[in-house]
C-alpha cells in the first residue's frame, strides 16, 4: 500500500460525449488508454459511450471510475482497472478472486461488474463504491468501524480456514506481504527483501548503524521460524495481504461493516498478519493492539486456533510490516515498524517456538 496519501472517492455528474472513451476535463490527472470495445468485451453487451470521469493513484495498473453510457442514454459508473506488462498477474489473481472465491460467501467486497483478458491487458470492472455512499475514513477509523472491519476480517479468514487449495492457482506474490504457503515462496520472499534492501540502504543514509543492523538480525531467524511455523500446514487462512484503512477499506454512513477493495494480494498466510498490517498504519490503535486482537480471535471462533498462537502469529507477523517499509522505500515506516517491533517484543518469537 502508499501509506503515504489517502484515496479520494467522491462521484461527479459528467455528461456523455458520444461514443467512443473520452476524459473529463475535471477530475482525471493522467492518461488512461481504454477503449469502448474493451469496456463491451468486458460487460458481455455493447455499450454507447464511456468516459473516464476521475483517475486513481495505483502502483501495478491505471485505476479510474468510468462513466458508461448505454443506447437509451442511460448511464451508470464503475471502477475499472486496467493493467498491462507486469501488473497482469497481479489483476489476474484479483480476477480470479471474483469470479472463483468471492461467490462462495457473503463477501465483502464490492460487486464484480465485467472483467476481460486479451493476453496483453487485463481489465477489471468492479462496483463504484463512491457512488453507492462508501469513502475511505483513514486514520480517523472509530471504534465501532474498526471493530466492524475486524468482523469482516474474522469472517473471511474463518471461511478458508486451512482451505489452502481455495488459493489462486496464479503466480503468488512475494513482496507485499509474506507467503505462508507453499512454504518455498518464504525463501523467496526473504531472498526479495535482501535484494531490495541494498538499494533501500544505499538511499536512506539517515538510518542509523544500528537501525540498519535490525534488518540483518531478523531476516534469517524469521525466514526459519516462518518455515516451523507452516510445516504442519494447519491453522492457515487465506489473507488479503493488503488490508488498510488508508485506502482499501471504505465505510458508508451508519454501517459499521466495510467493504474491501484490492484482492490481489490474496494469499495463504497467518490470520492475525492482516490485522496487524492494519494497525501499522494507524498508530494511535497500537496500545490498544491486544485488546484489538483478543477481538478479533473471538470473532474468529476457530477451536482448533489457540490464544497463544493467535498472539504468537500477530507478533511474528509485525515483523514482516518491517520487510514492506524497505520494498515501499520508507524511512518513516521502516522506524515505525521497529517500534511495534520492540513494543510486542517481536523479536522473541525468532527464538520461542510457535506454540502450535
Amino acid at each position: 500500500m502508499d501509506r503515504g496519501a489517502d484515496v479520494v472517492v467522491g462521484r461527479r455528474e459528467v455528461p456523455a460525449t458520444g461514443s467512443g472513451v473520452h476524459r473529463a476535463s475535471e477530475g482525471a490527472d493522467r492518461h488512461v488508454n481504454l477503449t469502448a470495445a474493451e469496456v463491451s468485451t468486458a460487460l458481455g453487451t455493447p455499450v454507447h459511450g464511456v468516459e473516464v470521469v476521475e483517475t486513481f493513484a495505483a502502483s501495478a495498473a491505471d485505476v479510474a471510475r468510468l462513466l458508461i453510457r448505454r443506447a437509451d442514454g442511460s448511464g451508470f459508473t464503475v471502477i475499472a482497472k486496467l493493467a498491462s506488462g507486469a501488473g497482469r498477474a497481479a489483476a489476474r489473481r484479483e480476477v480470479q478472486f471474483f469470479e472463483q472465491l468471492a461467490p462462495k460467501w457473503d463477501h465483502p467486497a464490492p460487486q464484480l461488474v465485467g472483467a476481460s483478458d486479451t493476453g496483453d491487458r487485463v481489465l477489471l470492472l468492479t462496483e463504484d463504491l463512491g457512488a453507492a455512499g462508501y469513502c475511505v475514513v483513514g486514520t480517523d477509523v472509530t471504534d465501532r468501524q474498526l471493530h466492524g472491519a475486524i468482523d469482516v476480517l474474522a469472517g473471511f479468514h474463518s471461511r478458508f480456514w486451512n482451505d489452502l487449495t481455495a488459493a489462486p492457482d496464479l503466480e503468488p506474490s512475494v513482496t507485499n506481504s509474506a507467503q505462508a504457503w507453499p512454504p518455498e515462496v518464504i525463501t523467496r520472499h526473504a531472498a526479495a527483501v535482501r535484494s531490495e534492501a541494498d538499494s533501500f540502504f544505499a538511499e536512506a543514509t539517515e538510518l542509523t548503524p544500528t537501525e540498519r543492523a535490525a534488518l540483518d538480525e531478523v531476516i534469517t531467524g524469521w525466514e526459519r521460524q516462518f518455515q516451523n511455523r507452516v510445516a504442519c500446514g494447519r491453522a492457515l487462512t487465506l489473507i488479503h495481504g493488503d488490508f488498510h484503512f488508508l485506502g482499501n477499506i471504505f465505510f458508508a454512513d451508519g454501517d459499521p461493516r466495510p467493504k474491501i477493495i484490492d484482492w490481489s494480494e490474496l494469499k495463504p498466510g497467518l490470520g492475525p498478519h492482516d490485522l496487524a498490517y492494519s494497525l501499522s498504519a494507524v498508530p494511535a490503535r497500537q496500545p490498544a493492539a491486544q485488546d484489538l486482537l483478543r477481538y478479533y480471535w473471538e470473532a474468529l471462533d476457530r477451536p482448533d486456533y489457540s490464544w497463544e498462537l493467535c498472539r504468537w502469529d500477530f507478533r511474528f507477523s509485525v515483523i514482516s510490516n518491517l520487510f514492506q517499509s524497505v520494498f515501499q522505500r520508507s524511512v518513516k515506516w521502516y522506524r515505525a515498524s521497529l517500534t511495534a517491533m520492540d513494543t510486542l517484543d517481536s523479536r522473541a518469537t525468532l527464538t520461542e517456538p510457535p506454540p502450535t
